[in-house]
């Protein structure tokens, strides 16, 4: 009777190996947008949430104040009036709003690399490491001075990484028209951002999006022009 030998395994072949290599490498490229796009998405849910609490505090803070926002109101009705000419103080207009914005690191977006969330209103004894807010490196967001609560389509604040006829601005004081050319740079949301309407809503925006909204509130409202306080 004759033996039967034992088959014998046959180990791949370099080519086969290649094949496997380059076919891991495909689904790797495939799959590494769909594991790294929720980290970008959550950062700007976050900006979003954030600006939503922004949008509530301050109807909150009209609404026990005849629908005046605070840089509406001058100092001795509870207002920031006073400070609306030095972007400096921009951090100040926020102030307003502890009672109902718990923890100041609500005015940081996540994507924003440049500035650094605040943890406390006030310093805290038994706190050492917490950071106070105490000025415009702890804000992400500008501030619209024309926006208020009876014209609802103006923008209240937004994403500061903004750009008007293609180029970025720095902090300031900047009057913008229904000439000026409104976008985002790519330092916070990819060229896009999140902006805060008066009637407290809050919208994912691009660049032809913002101004597409800048102008229908320029129209509602019957100005010219508006100007932002840009941290």
């Amino acid at each position: 009777m004759q033996a039967i030998e034992p088959s014998r395994r046959r180990g791949l072949t370099i080519l086969e190996v290649l094949v496997v290599l380059a076919i891991v490498a495909i689904l790797g490229g495939l799959l590494l947008p769909i594991v790294s796009a929720p980290r970008g998405t959550s950062k700007r849910i976050a900006c979003m949430r954030n600006l939503k609490n922004v949008g509530l505090a301050m109807r909150i803070f009209a609404q026990e104040h005849g629908t005046g926002l605070p840089m509406n109101l001058p100092a001795n009705q509870g207002g920031t009036r006073e400070l609306t000419g030095d972007v400096i103080q921009l951090w100040r207009h926020y102030l307003p709003f502890t009672n109902e914005l718990t923890n100041p690191k609500i005015l940081w977006c996540p994507s924003d690399s440049q500035r650094k969330p605040a943890t406390r209103w006030a310093p805290d004894a038994a706190d050492r490491r917490a950071v106070v807010f105490a000025g415009n490196q702890n804000l992400s967001y500008f501030l619209g001075l024309n926006a208020h609560e009876t014209q609802p389509q103006t923008i209240l604040a937004g994403d500061r990484n903004l750009t008007t006829n293609g180029l970025a601005i720095g902090p300031g004081r900047h009057v913008v028209s229904a000439n000026t050319r409104l976008g985002f740079a790519e330092t916070m949301h990819k060229s896009a951002g999140n902006i805060l309407l008066a009637d407290g809503s809050v919208q994912q925006v691009t660049s032809g999006r913002l101004n597409e909204q800048f102008q229908s509130g320029l129209t509602n409202s019957g100005l010219t022009t508006n100007v932002w306080l840009v941290p």
